[in-house]
C-alpha cells in the first residue's frame, strides 16, 4: 500500500531524476584541478532512504497487523464439527473437513460445507445467505430423491437434497455427505466474488490532493523556470565564447535547478511523519487492547472520545455435568452445598431398582442425537452438551453400556427433533404390541403435560397433583436455577 501512495511515487521520479543528474555532474564532467568534489547525488540518495524508511515501516507494521488479525481470525472461527471419517467418530476443526467426509447435523449448526443430505428427520435448512430468501427449505435424502427420479413420479416442487454451505439448520438432525470445501463450495464462491479493494481513509485522501497540488504547483515553477533560463542560455549562445563542453555543462546546470525546484517542493519528510506517527499511535491503542489493522485507519479514533469494545466467549472448558436431580420423591446432589433432603449421587443410584435404571438409560440413550467418538485419542462422547453430560451420567451410575449397542437393541419408530418452540424433543419406540414415547425438553414445559408420577424404585404409578407439582417445581428451581431437563417416560 505505501508504494501505491502519490506522495511516494513523486519522491521517487524525483530522487532518480536527482540521482542520476547528481552522478553525471560527480563523474562524467571534468571539474577544474582544485575544485571541491561535486556531491549533488546527496540529495538523491537521502530521498530514496527517506523512501525507504516510510515503505518499510508502513509494511512492516500493516505485516503485524496481518498476521495478528489473523490468529484473531482464525480464532473466531474456530468450532468443532462432529463427523464420521473411515467409519469413527470424530470431533475436528471445521478447517480439517475434506470431501467424502459425513458431517451431522443439529438444530443451530451453521453448514460449512457443500454436500448430499444422507438420512435424518424432519430436516429444515435457513438458505437465505445465498437465496436471500428466510423461507425453511425441508431437505429429503438423496436416495429417496433418486428413487423418485428413476421412478418417474412427478411432483409439483422437485425435493431438494442439497445442503448448502452457509445454510443454517432450523430443525430435525441428520447427516450429509461432503463434496466440496473451502472456495469451491458454494459459500465459497460467493465470498470471493463480494471481495473488494479496501476504500482510502480520509488522510489518505488529503495526502493524494496534497501530493497532486505539490505535482502539479512544482511542476508548473520548474517548467517555466527551465525555459526561462533556457530562452536566456539560447539567447547567449552566439556571443559565448565557450567551449562546447562547458556550454552542455551550463545546460545541464539549467536542468538541475528545474529538478531541484521539484525535489525542494515535494516534503520528502511528510509520508515519514505521517507514517511514524501512527504507527507509535497503533503502538498505544495495542497498550489500551485495541488491535488496530490498517496502520493509517487509526487516524479515524482521533474523532473518537470513548472506544466502547465487547468480548465474546468463554472462560470454562465449555462441559457440563450432571450435579443434581429428583426421581419420583428422592433427590441427589453432588453440589458442595448438599441439601439436607438429598443424597450423594453413588448412594441415590444404589437404592434405584434395575427396571428404575433401565428406564433411565433407555429414555437417556435413546432419545438424543449424541454419539460415542473420540476426541485427542481419549473416548469422548460427541454432540449437544446436555446430552452428552447426560450420557456421561448414565455410563458412570446407571451402569450404561455401549451406546450403539442400547441403540441398535431398540426399534425407533419415529424421531421428534428439538423444536425451540415447543423447547422439547421425543423418540417414539416399539415394545412388542404398545410404543413408548420419550420426552426431553424444558422442566416448565414437561410438568405441564404430565399427570402421573412414577416410584423412584418400582416405577409404580400414582396421579401427580398440583401439591407434588409445585414441590417438583421449587426442586427443580432449587437444584437447576432454570437449566435442568426433564426425561419423561409415556407408554
Amino acid at each position: 500500500m505505501a508504494s501505491k501512495d502519490k506522495v511516494i511515487i513523486l519522491l521517487a521520479v524525483a530522487a532518480t531524476i536527482s540521482l542520476a543528474l547528481g552522478l553525471y555532474e560527480t563523474f562524467g564532467v571534468q571539474h577544474a584541478p582544485g575544485s571541491p568534489p561535486a556531491v549533488d547525488w546527496i540529495e538523491g540518495v537521502a530521498i530514496i532512504i527517506a523512501i525507504l524508511i516510510v515503505t518499510l515501516v508502513g509494511s512492516l507494521n500493516d505485516w503485524q497487523k496481518e498476521r495478528a488479525f489473523f490468529k484473531l481470525n482464525a480464532k473466531k472461527e474456530d468450532r468443532e464439527i462432529k463427523v464420521i471419517r473411515s467409519g469413527k467418530s470424530y470431533t475436528i476443526n471445521v478447517r480439517e473437513i475434506l470431501v467424502g467426509d459425513v458431517l451431522h447435523l443439529e438444530p443451530g449448526d451453521l453448514v460449512p460445507v457443500d454436500g448430499i443430505f444422507i438420512d435424518g428427520h424432519d430436516l429444515k435448512c435457513d438458505e437465505s445467505s445465498a437465496t436471500g430468501e428466510s423461507d425453511a427449505i425441508k431437505k429429503t435424502p438423496g436416495d429417496q430423491v433418486m428413487a423418485m427420479l428413476e421412478s418417474g413420479s412427478s411432483n409439483a416442487k422437485t425435493p431438494d437434497p442439497f445442503i448448502i454451505s452457509g445454510a443454517k439448520v432450523l430443525e430435525g438432525v441428520g447427516t450429509f455427505l461432503c463434496t466440496s470445501v473451502g472456495v469451491h463450495s458454494s459459500f465459497g464462491k460467493i465470498m470471493m466474488s463480494v471481495q473488494t479493494d479496501v476504500e482510502p481513509t480520509p488522510l489518505q485522501k488529503k495526502l493524494e490532493r496534497l501530493a497532486i497540488a505539490i505535482a502539479k504547483i512544482g511542476g508548473s515553477a520548474a517548467v517555466v523556470l527551465f525555459f526561462v533560463l533556457l530562452f536566456r542560455f539560447l539567447a547567449g549562445l552566439p556571443a559565448d565564447a565557450r567551449t562546447p563542453n562547458e556550454k552542455a555543462s551550463s545546460f545541464l546546470d539549467i536542468l538541475i535547478v528545474a529538478v531541484t525546484i521539484i525535489v525542494v517542493a515535494v516534503p520528502e519528510g511528510l509520508p515519514l511523519a505521517v507514517t511514524l506517527a501512527l504507527a507509535f499511535a497503533t503502538q498505544r491503542l495495542l497498550k489500551e487492547n485495541n488491535l488496530v489493522r490498517v496502520l493509517r485507519a487509526c487516524e479515524t479514533m482521533g474523532n473518537a472520545t470513548t472506544i466502547c469494545s465487547d468480548k465474546t466467549g468463554t472462560l470454562t472448558t465449555n462441559r457440563m455435568t450432571v450435579v443434581a436431580g429428583t426421581f419420583g420423591r428422592s433427590n441427589f446432589d453432588k453440589s458442595e452445598h448438599e441439601n439436607s433432603n438429598s443424597k450423594a449421587v453413588s448412594q441415590w443410584a444404589a437404592e434405584l431398582s434395575k427396571k428404575a435404571k433401565d428406564a433411565l438409560v433407555q429414555s437417556i440413550a435413546i432419545n438424543s442425537t449424541a454419539f460415542e467418538g473420540e476426541d485427542a485419542g481419549q473416548f469422548t462422547f460427541i454432540g449437544s452438551k446436555t446430552e452428552t453430560a447426560l450420557l456421561q451420567w448414565a455410563k458412570d451410575h446407571m451402569g450404561m453400556q455401549s451406546l450403539p449397542e442400547i441403540r441398535a437393541n431398540e426399534q425407533t419408530v419415529h424421531m421428534f427433533p428439538f423444536d425451540s418452540s415447543k423447547k422439547c424433543m421425543g423418540a417414539v419406540i416399539k415394545l412388542g404390541s404398545r410404543h413408548r414415547l420419550l420426552v426431553k425438553g424444558a422442566s416448565e414445559i414437561l410438568l405441564g403435560y404430565c399427570s402421573n408420577k412414577a416410584d423412584a424404585t418400582t416405577l409404580d404409578e400414582s396421579p401427580l397433583t398440583n401439591e407434588d407439582r409445585g414441590s417438583l417445581t421449587s426442586t427443580i428451581d432449587e437444584y437447576a436455577k432454570g437449566s435442568l431437563r426433564t426425561i419423561g417416560l409415556v407408554t
